[in-house]
This record gives C-alpha cells, sequence and structure tokens, in this order.
C-alpha cells in the first residue's frame, strides 16, 4: 500500500470512532435519585438540558426519589454526556391530573403547595448542574432549600 492509502484508512478509522455507530450524540444510561434535606421527593420532573446541544432527557421521581432520565422523544434511555442544567418541576401539585390537557382544568389556587422552589423550575435561573459521564451515570441530587 501507498503512503497516501494507508494516511487516507487511518484518517477514516479515527473520524468513524469519533462518529461513533449510532452516528448521533453521545449517551450515557442515568438513573438517579432526588431529595430535599435528605428526605426523598415524590412526583418532581426531573429535567436535563445539555450545556452543549441536544437532546434534553426527563423523567419523574417516584416515592423513592429515583428516576430513570429518557430522551424528550421517549425512544432512548439516557443523556448527553457532558454538563447539564437540571430544571425541576412539581408536577404533584396537579394531583392524578399531571397528564395531558386534563391538568388545563385543575384550579392551583385550590392545590398543593409546591416541595420545591420555583426557582429550579426556570432553566435559565436553575442552580443545579450535574455530569453526565460515559457509561452509567447514578446521580443524586440533594436540595438544602425549603
Amino acid at each position: 500500500m501507498t503512503i497516501r492509502r494507508c494516511s487516507a484508512l487511518a484518517l477514516l478509522a479515527t473520524v468513524s470512532a469519533l462518529v461513533g455507530c449510532g452516528g448521533g450524540p453521545q449517551l450515557a444510561e442515568v438513573e438517579g435519585v432526588l431529595k430535599l434535606n435528605g428526605k426523598p421527593l415524590d412526583k418532581i420532573q426531573v429535567q436535563f438540558w445539555p450545556e452543549a446541544g441536544a437532546p434534553r432527557s426527563s423523567a419523574t421521581t417516584n416515592a423513592e426519589g429515583r428516576f430513570v432520565l429518557k430522551t424528550d422523544d421517549g425512544q432512548r434511555t439516557g443523556a448527553l454526556v457532558g454538563w447539564h442544567k437540571v430544571v425541576l418541576k412539581d408536577v404533584g401539585v396537579l394531583g392524578d391530573k399531571f397528564l395531558g390537557r386534563a391538568g388545563e382544568t385543575v384550579d392551583m389556587a385550590k392545590g398543593k403547595k409546591a416541595q420545591i422552589s420555583n426557582a429550579y423550575s426556570d432553566p435559565n435561573k436553575t442552580t443545579v448542574r450535574k455530569e453526565v459521564t460515559a457509561g452509567k451515570c447514578v446521580i443524586e441530587i440533594d436540595l438544602t432549600t425549603p
């Protein structure tokens, strides 16, 4: 083989390794626990907003505060590798009607008090940041504010 052909093959192998088999962004499996002052939070929507690119990933916590992230399209488990702003929304205040259009008829003035501050629900104001690394990530978020 000529030097030019060897160089071209080496370049092709390097590019293929960097792109990966899927050709899309690199995702990692992410599971975690959300707590407030050490106690698990139920029915909190956890959103991971990548600081570099897309897709966004989200999940809703269970009674133990546990969540497993999926991309917004619901087709892939995990989150983009890298740093994320973490947005938290208390969907428990809507009771059993938090899914779909049924939530539009819920009178929030008579609803439950939110478990967490509304400051976490704004991607521009949240102070929670987490890094997703390659492989399987276990992320604990323990809020200390009332």
